[in-house]
């Protein structure tokens, strides 16, 4: 089992990198095929307000001060791919875990194949998505109407699969296959790899930066291990998680 995990994919997110372009929000929509979301101006350079049926993954952007001085908070939210996903519990006919930790939906990802308490009392209605979020701890998932199901971020996992990694030529440093958001990354905030090889870079990344950042820390969330580990340049509150 502990080899199984150490040969899983997991993602790495530096915020400390991180310059909040949404580049990574722009290549996901390009690579699911997702069209324009309609928002509306609310204040903030935040745009989406959170992640939808047409939106996998945006930028949350958090204004913070310390000691008189303003400053950005990025944060990269989407599916952490969690190691016991909850949702997969609640839906075990539409959700998959698969070798390499990710966490897929299918066409079985349905209101009527939710359990209790989860399952939808009026599959007709839209807000049927908040019954599977409510299954997952970081209200992820979203419930697409005109497909008829829940959805979210894959992982790219088609592109990560070595024979779709030659059909699509999706290769990063070193010829290897990577997410469409790694790959786009200006700052290359976004790192993908296996468990055995991103965790000691995150943790040689966060030594180096917590003698600038003393608030600094690696976080998986309070819900257990997850395939998506971030280093985080203030406490996690700051970021409203």
């Amino acid at each position: 089992m502990a080899t199984e995990l150490s040969l899983s994919t997991m993602m790495f997110i530096d915020t400390s990198k991180c310059i909040g372009c949404k580049a990574c929000q722009v290549s996901c929509k390009q690579w699911h095929q997702l069209p324009v979301e309609p928002t509306t101006f609310t204040g903030s350079y935040q745009n989406p307000p959170n992640v939808s049926r047409d939106t996998f993954t945006m930028v949350k952007f958090t204004e913070f001060e310390r000691e008189g001085k303003l400053k950005w908070l990025f944060f990269k939210n989407q599916c952490r791919h969690c190691l016991r996903p909850k949702c997969q519990r609640a839906c075990p006919k539409g959700i998959k875990r698969t070798k390499e930790g990710f966490i897929v939906f299918n066409e079985n990802c349905i209101p009527a194949n939710l359990k209790a308490p989860y399952k939808a009392l009026d599959e007709a209605k839209p807000d049927a998505e908040k019954n599977l979020g409510g299954a997952c701890p970081f209200n992820v998932p979203r419930y697409n109407p005109d497909l008829g199901r829940y959805v979210k971020c894959d992982f790219c996992f088609d592109r990560l699969d070595s024979l779709n990694a030659v059909k699509y030529a999706s290769t990063y440093r070193d010829g290897c296959a990577t997410t469409a958001c790694e790959l786009t990354c200006p700052p290359q905030a976004i790192i993908t790899g296996t468990v055995g090889t991103i965790t000691p870079i995150a943790k040689k990344r966060f030594n180096k930066v917590k003698k600038n950042l003393p608030y600094a820390s690696l976080y998986w969330g309070k819900y257990g291990r997850t395939q998506v580990l971030y280093l985080l340049a203030e406490a996690p509150a700051s970021y409203g998680l």
